[in-house]
């Protein structure tokens, strides 16, 4: 009768070992679902950062084209479709190169665009609550078009 006394209790203790393994495991796979679900919303936000800063550059080259270069406009167009304020600026270079006809010179212009789109209350951010947050997402993207006086390409 004593050993069966002894014996008894073994099998409680492998179930309560198998229930905290279980347990574990649990805890891990939840752990890891949520991360990859941070990870497809960051991947998902930095994707349409990024397509609103190229709509930021496509509007300033078509700004371009009526010759116009500007400096530090906010589109606020993109805020209600995207939730991304996008600062679209344009700075520009000229130069001379090469003759048209002896003693006249081409004057050509390098234009750099550059627009950057992010989802914070001003664009790119500027103070520390907004940067650490972890939904920020900031794009930047430059864009360079050589014109010369006339409208043609370089």
């Amino acid at each position: 009768m004593n050993d069966r006394m002894r014996q008894s209790g073994f099998a409680y203790i492998a179930a309560v070992l198998l229930l905290i393994v279980v347990a574990g495991i649990s805890v891990a796979m939840l752990r890891l679902s949520t991360t990859q679900q941070q990870t497809v919303n960051q991947n998902l936000l930095g994707v349409r950062a990024s397509l609103a800063a190229r709509g930021g550059i496509q509007w300033g080259l078509y700004q371009l084209r009526a010759n116009a270069c500007f400096t530090g406009q906010t589109l606020t167009d993109f805020v209600a479709d995207t939730g991304f304020r996008v600062q679209v600026s344009c700075s520009v270079r000229s130069f001379n190169e090469d003759e048209s006809a002896p003693g006249a010179a081409i004057v050509k212009h390098a234009y750099r665009i550059e627009a950057v789109a992010c989802n914070a209350g001003s664009c790119p951010a500027t103070t520390g609550a907004d940067v650490t947050r972890p939904d920020y997402v900031e794009r930047r993207r430059v864009a360079t078009v050589c014109m010369t006086s006339t409208g043609q390409g370089c």
